[in-house]
């Protein structure tokens, strides 16, 4: 149960777990939004590192403002905070580590971990408000307006709604900067993790469903799931997060933003993006180039993909993605999915060969002389995507003419 907390002559007073963490005495509570918003300081810096926090994203916090807005089972890590021990008092109950803080100054409370969260629960309400107000205006004008309960229930039910906190007494500032610095070595969730769970990102979705349903021959037994991308010896063409990526630029071109928008419509054209990335992997890539093909061998060997990846660079996560990025844009050109025997045509025949003087990549600079490895640089991929195309185009164009 959320506990509301109520303010006693500009008092703030919370129940709480008392316990310490590193030496510190530390509080564990729930405080409800409304609160947060008008009690926590929104301090925040642009342009410096400032306090006990990093410099603010306004970026990053508007992404988790829209996430809020628009996700009505939204979760939000706990909120870490620090307060100088001058300004909380603590009164335990009979079990003394339960009890309840006073805290009689909030202006001493600095944020530790949680900026960007603190900062778009503003926005939101803020949002809301302003929708509100213009509801209200609409309301006076025309007498009607279909949004403005719907409206005023969002706000109400969010300033209801809680998040967690961890409250440690800390007032040296300092201290608080080496706190912070501290919880920045706490490892982020890696992009396979991601991509397995994020459920609400059709392309990761999307992947998921075409490894673990075994939708594509090509692909089936060929994807990492546990690591950002597959080690050198493993059978693994690409991972689960860069799957994701694939169908990201099969949908929408190499080096593209997944835009709410994209998100949004990629969602409503989710069983043709699952489509798209079989067709891409089962159909295109094995007619492409004779590398793939050969996965489809019943002979293969088991351990095929390790023995050959340094024989050609077909079997390297950059050139998968860059096989995307020109189905992508060749779809582009010829406004259908199914329209790229030409393309494959041309790149069946281009030469892939790193010691050739030829190699395609040697030539457009993702290569350099007497280095097997791949420059990724996203601008010499994308050029040499266009190229790709550009030239595969002229050739399908002059061969409809004989």
């Amino acid at each position: 149960m959320v506990t509301i907390p109520k303010i006693e002559q500009q008092v703030l007073v919370f129940h709480v777990q008392r316990y310490q963490q590193g030496g510190r005495i530390a509080y564990s509570l729930v405080m409800d939004l409304g609160t947060l918003d008008n009690k926590v300081p929104s301090f925040i810096n642009k342009n410096r590192i400032e306090r006990a926090n990093r410099r603010f994203n306004t970026t990053h916090s508007q992404k988790i403002a829209e996430y809020i807005y628009d996700t009505e089972d939204w979760v939000l890590g706990s909120i870490m905070l620090g307060i100088d021990p001058d300004y909380v008092e603590f009164v335990p109950y009979d079990a003394e580590s339960l009890g309840q803080i006073r805290i009689s100054d909030t202006a001493s409370i600095r944020i530790l971990d949680g900026q960007h969260r603190r900062m778009a629960i503003h926005t939101v309400r803020d949002r809301l408000r302003q929708e509100i107000r213009a509801q209200k205006e609409l309301l006076s004008k025309n007498g009607n307006s279909n949004s403005l309960k719907k409206l005023e229930r969002k706000f109400e039910r969010l300033g209801e709604m809680a998040i967690p906190v961890n409250l440690l007494e800390e007032g040296n500032e300092n201290e608080l900067r080496q706190m912070f610095a501290d919880l920045a070595k706490t490892r982020n969730i890696d992009a396979a993790a991601k991509a397995r769970f994020d459920q609400r990102n059709p392309f990761n979705r999307a992947a998921v469903e075409i490894v673990e349903f075994e939708r594509s021959d090509l692909l089936s037994g060929r994807v990492e799931m546990e690591r950002p991308t597959p080690v050198r010896s493993s059978n693994n063409l690409l991972s689960i997060s860069q799957l994701a990526r694939c169908l990201k630029e099969l949908k929408y071109g190499f080096g593209s933003r997944a835009s709410r928008d994209r998100i949004r419509e990629a969602e409503n054209d989710y069983q043709e993006l699952i489509d798209i990335g079989i067709m891409w992997a089962d159909e295109f890539l094995p007619n492409a180039r004779e590398e793939y093909e050969d996965l489809f061998s019943i002979e293969l060997e088991e351990d095929f993909v390790p023995k050959n990846r340094s024989k050609t660079v077909c079997y390297s996560v950059t050139v998968l993605q860059l096989m995307a990025g020109c189905f992508y844009e060749w779809h582009d050109l010829q406004g259908s999915w199914h329209k790229w025997q030409g393309l494959a045509d041309w790149l069946r025949k281009a030469d892939f060969d790193v010691d050739s003087e030829e190699c395609i990549f040697l030539k457009r600079g993702m290569l350099a002389r007497g280095n097997p490895t791949l420059v990724s640089q996203k601008q010499r991929v994308k050029a040499t995507i266009l190229y790709i195309v550009g030239q595969a185009w002229k050739a399908w164009i002059a061969s409809s003419k004989d």
